[in-house]
């Protein structure tokens, strides 16, 4: 960056800039000003022009973090303000399908809370409002304060503009390259320069988000969204990040205010049905998903989602056609080769399975699902020290991963190393207490041992979650008969 020294008369290029926060004379000026004695009181505080660049750059930084935890505070604002109302919503609300099913009692303490709702309806608006009257004069006496209306920085040139754009389109190139953080380099540059295009900053978050830094992108996506809340690029990448960190309900939120403005774009139909898929509603899924096929039947993350949600339906072959589809496209997609090996293990073809789970572990020889399933395969192939093997592989990876932790109890039990079977099944069950595979197999193993009493305790919380199923119903009554005996 090339400036010209201010001063009458002078024609030198800027040599020195002056950080002194009480400095009230030209902050950049040559070296022949600063010979004649400007800002000699606070030399320390004069640096090379060169250290512009780093002093924005950091000061952007700081900037950026300053907004994040503004935007951290809004937020836990915003949960409890969620909760509240959620609170109220299922306290006082009640729709027909809830009292349909409530007794005398329950109808009793529901009119006895909600008539004296009436003594807190009033109180509830008026402490609410001056709260929000207070927040609100806190942030305009900030704004005034910080005079946050008064500079003009940006009055660049069209040079400027020309330059952002151009920046932009190069960022949004690396960004379809696959290539996040080359991409970031360039739209951060660009943002630098157009703080308020929102091509910028929601590319900025569409990069983060492929970082796997889902929280960091929706600031971004908010941004973009504030100067355009119609963007549909940034409704359905911030949907996407929702997903990403698991809030599923409120992803499908975003991702419908996308689809209520353009109905056919594949990008937020498949992510809803992606969230639809998580929420273990697979049939409204691929509802969705055929709706994104129907546009671009080469999507590979529609057909992806698509299996997934036909072999959790059970109908392992139909789900193989789909996964075929997507290797036809990319023939080193490692979810469609874990999940084709996933299959095979369903219709007992164990050989096969390990085949295909081979082919994604030579791609990605930590994916952990691919890992798990090889195990399983070796088990039921009678392999349980090999199995074992992978199981730990795939722990080393993900010590928190449910599925190889309850195939590992599982094989442990098969070997009759009951103490060590009940000890990893228990881990599994610390980090998702519902997982009815684990409970079946710690009832088992309790059963295996004559604890049939204590098996029952297990058998108990497998129909909880899952009542409908027979093999379980017909445990519970073979522990009762043994308990008899």
């Amino acid at each position: 960056m090339k400036l010209k020294c201010q001063e009458d008369n002078h024609k030198e290029e800027i040599d020195i800039i002056c950080y002194y926060e009480f400095c009230k004379g030209f902050r950049l000026n040559c070296f022949d000003c600063f010979k004649k004695g400007l800002h000699h009181t606070h030399s320390d505080d004069v640096k090379k022009a060169n250290s512009l660049i780093p002093f924005i750059e950091s000061k952007n930084k700081d900037c950026d973090n300053l907004i994040d935890d503004l935007n951290k505070y809004f937020e836990t604002l915003k949960q409890s303000f969620s909760q509240l109302t959620q609170g109220i919503r299922n306290k006082y609300l009640l729709v027909k399908e809830r009292y349909a099913n409530m007794n005398s009692y329950q109808i009793n303490d529901y009119l006895n809370s909600t008539i004296k709702l009436n003594e807190y309806k009033q109180s509830i608006s008026k402490i609410i409002q001056e709260q929000i009257k207070k927040l609100n004069h806190s942030f305009n006496n900030l704004y005034e304060q910080l005079q946050l209306s008064s500079f003009n920085y940006y009055q660049s040139d069209d040079n400027n503009s020309k330059l952002a754009e151009d920046l932009c389109k190069q960022g949004q190139q690396l960004y379809a390259d696959d290539k996040f953080n080359e991409a970031l380099q360039q739209i951060e540059k660009s943002i630098l320069l157009n703080p308020n295009n929102e091509e910028s900053l929601c590319y900025k978050g569409a990069c983060l988000r492929m970082l796997e830094k889902g929280e960091d992108a929706i600031i971004w996506m908010d941004k973009a969204l504030a100067i355009d809340p119609k963007h549909v690029f940034s409704l359905w990448n911030k949907g996407s990040c929702l997903r990403m960190l698991k809030k599923y309900k409120d992803a499908i939120i975003w991702l419908d205010k996308a689809l209520a403005i353009d109905p056919k774009d594949v990008f937020s139909l498949s992510e809803k049905g992606a969230c639809l898929r998580m929420l273990n509603k697979y049939q409204d899924a691929i509802i969705w998903l055929d709706k994104a096929l129907a546009i671009d039947p080469k999507d590979v993350f529609s057909l992806s989602e698509k299996g997934a949600c036909l072999r959790m339906l059970n109908q392992y072959e139909d789900a193989i056609i789909w996964f075929d589809k997507g290797l036809a496209i990319d023939p080193n997609h490692v979810f469609f080769l874990s999940e084709k090996g996933a299959c095979l293990k369903m219709l007992d073809k164990y050989q096969d399975a390990i085949i295909w789970l081979n082919k994604a572990l030579a791609i990605d020889p930590k994916h952990v699902n691919s890992l798990s399933e090889k195990g399983s395969c070796l088990k039921m192939l009678d392999k349980y020290q090999d199995a074992i093997s992978w199981f730990d592989t795939a722990l080393t990876i993900d010590p928190k991963h449910v599925d190889s932790l309850s195939e590992k109890g599982h094989t442990l039990r098969l070997m009759k190393q009951y103490d060590k079977s009940q000890q990893v099944l228990n881990q599994a069950l610390s980090h998702n207490p519902n997982h009815i595979f684990s409970l079946n197999q710690l009832a088992m193993c309790l059963q295996d041992q004559m604890k049939c009493q204590d098996a029952l305790i297990y058998n108990e919380r497998s129909l909880k979650t899952q009542a409908d199923i027979q093999s379980i119903k017909n445990f519970k009554e073979f522990c009762k008969q043994k308990l008899k005996k």
